[in-house]
């Protein structure tokens, strides 16, 4: 049964800003939530060979000094802040994730946060 993604977004500073939210409507929310140990990589599984059928890919992290980066299906991003996709922008950062790699090269852990809301039908 399909379920509703609620999502916002605000942003800003003394030169302006933007502010949304609404909703994405989901067949299935997977997530994961770890803690990477300093200088310590972590896989996840999620076997997700198909981006297609992923409509939102959230990745945050408790720090983003530069020193986290997340990858899968070949790809790297340096997180510098949250990782925000949606549709066809999923496959920009891979292909596949079908496993994501977290590597936190900082001198302390960092707790990881994972959303896919997926569409498993066509």
């Amino acid at each position: 049964m399909p379920e509703q993604l609620s999502w916002s977004l605000k942003t800003g500073s003394s030169g302006g800003g933007t502010a949304d939210s609404g909703s994405l409507e989901v067949e299935a929310v997977t997530s994961a939530s770890v803690t990477v140990d300093a200088g310590a990589t972590m896989e996840l599984a999620f076997q997700l060979e198909d981006v297609s059928k992923i409509t939102m890919l959230l990745v945050k992290s408790s720090t983003y000094g530069g020193t986290l980066r997340v990858s899968a299906g070949g790809s790297e991003v340096v997180l510098t802040g949250p990782l925000i996709l949606y549709g066809d922008a999923i496959a920009l950062f891979s292909d596949s994730l079908e496993t994501v790699t977290v590597a936190n090269d900082d001198a302390v852990a960092a707790d990881v946060d994972v959303l896919l809301g997926l569409k498993l039908t066509a």
